[in-house]
């Protein structure tokens, strides 16, 4: 029989993975295409422009061949393709959290120079800083580090990606990035933790920072495999299934029925009855995904992050509920909305939608999942897609950052052992309205 080469619109392309930052998505589709949506201000989106988009949209103009993986900073992300043994990176470069040798914000992919060759096994990007862990197990980091982040035994940012030269010896397996606090597992299921430490994030036993990887104590003589971070929590899941959380827990996001700050891991008795296979963590939320696609979330949920329907914080996990009950397969939190990927390949979104990060060509909140019709084959399944205009983006005009966002108050740290009773005492070193990340004029 002769070979027929097949339509270009046949298969219809599917969604492989999504990802999402602070306040915008993306999406890798089969096919090689990349597209995203929501807030563009810092050219996130890697459209050449700094538009917001409301449905999802691809990158017309970005044609690296073999993209495996794309991640979501808060405000920039990355992206690796297998064929090329190269990282891509776009968005709002202060710090340096784009690897790109400078702090310039950059609004199409472009590829980080620094890590052409490397053979990746996962990127991990937190709110200015990145990391990649390669297949020999190695961790290189970039980006802000006044708290220690990038594990290099100092606090000064990287503009470049460099090599934690602690894990010298030490096999990676897996990298999580927070705020200003980095989780990594090793392939011998060891649990580290390094930098900023102050609600016990770092799983250390105590509020202190780390400069460099500190390993933490075995729980119950079990392995991690996978580690996640949320703003100023962790995440971990041992071999046997098991989920543990640790850290901040003003809104419930450790999800252990109260709201106490854990400074080891904890085990997540709730689920206890469950195998955890993916975990994702929020601003100040998480997602728990079984081996069953069942979805639970907890914590943070003014916006519905949580997608129950009511827009109260949960402090211990409720299950997500999908049309026709189907199976989820992969799960994303943004900081205040969420995204999943079903078993049918169809994309929910909730939570915070002013920015168009829900995808649905609307600017509303939802508190229970939302079918993003563009990206599903209950929609209109990837066949009638929006593309970026092509034509470069000449010229965009700087404002420092200093106009652009408000000053970051001195932060009030509680020394060691201090801290409140419950997470959500006195919480001065988080100010209520995130001023460190507030937008001025917003």
């Amino acid at each position: 029989m002769d070979s027929v080469m097949a339509a270009p619109d046949a298969p219809p392309q599917a969604v492989v993975l999504v990802s999402a930052g602070a306040s915008h998505s993306v999406a890798l589709l089969t096919g090689n295409a990349l597209c995203s949506w929501g807030r563009g201000e810092d050219g996130q989106l890697g459209h050449g422009d700094a538009e917001d988009r409301l449905v999802p949209t691809v990158l017309s103009g970005f044609d690296a061949p073999g993209i495996t993986s794309v991640i979501c900073g808060a405000d920039h992300t990355t992206a690796y393709s297998e064929e090329e043994l190269q990282v891509y990176s776009w968005g709002w470069g202060d710090f340096g959290r784009l690897g790109h040798g400078n702090s310039t914000d950059v609004f199409t992919p472009q590829p980080v120079k620094a890590l052409q060759g490397l053979k990746i096994k996962q990127i991990a990007c937190g709110d200015s800083h990145c990391l990649a862990v390669t297949m020999a197990g190695e961790v290189q980091s970039w980006g802000r580090n006044q708290n220690g982040q990038l594990g290099l035994g100092t606090t000064e940012d990287s503009l470049l990606p460099q090599k934690i030269q602690a894990f010298e010896g030490v096999c990676v397996k897996m990298i999580a990035a927070g705020a200003e606090h980095t989780a990594a597992v090793t392939e011998d299921g060891d649990l580290y933790g390094w930098g900023w430490g102050r609600y016990g994030n770092l799983g250390l036993g105590d509020r202190n920072d780390r400069l460099l990887p500190e390993k933490v104590s075995s729980v119950e003589g079990e392995k991690m495999v996978l580690v996640a971070c949320g703003w100023r929590h962790t995440i971990t899941v041992s071999d046997s299934g098991t989920m543990y959380t640790y850290g901040w827990s003003k809104y419930g996001q450790l999800g252990h029925g109260d709201f106490e700050d854990h400074l080891v891991p904890h085990k997540l008795e709730a689920l206890k009855d469950s195998t955890i296979s993916q975990i994702s963590g929020g601003w100040r939320h998480t997602m728990a995904l079984t081996s069953e696609g069942k979805l639970y979330g907890w914590g943070w949920n003014k916006f519905g992050q949580v997608g129950v329907g009511n827009n109260d914080d949960h402090c211990s996990p409720v299950q997500v509920h999908f049309p026709e009950e189907q199976k989820i397969s992969q799960v994303a939190c943004g900081w205040r909305h969420t995204l999943a990927l079903s078993e049918k390949k169809n994309v929910f979104s909730w939570g915070r939608g002013t920015s168009g990060q829900l995808g649905n060509g609307e600017i509303v909140d939802r508190n229970t999942p939302v079918l993003i019709d563009a990206l599903s084959p209950d929609g209109s399944g990837c066949k009638k897609l929006e593309s970026s205009a092509a034509a470069p983006f000449a010229a965009k005009v700087w404002v420092s950052p200093s106009e652009r966002y408000a000053i970051v108050p001195d932060e009030n740290v509680p020394k060691s052992g201090e801290g409140t009773a419950r997470g959500n005492g006195a919480d001065a070193n988080v100010p209520e309205n995130d001023v460190k990340r507030m937008r001025v004029q917003s």
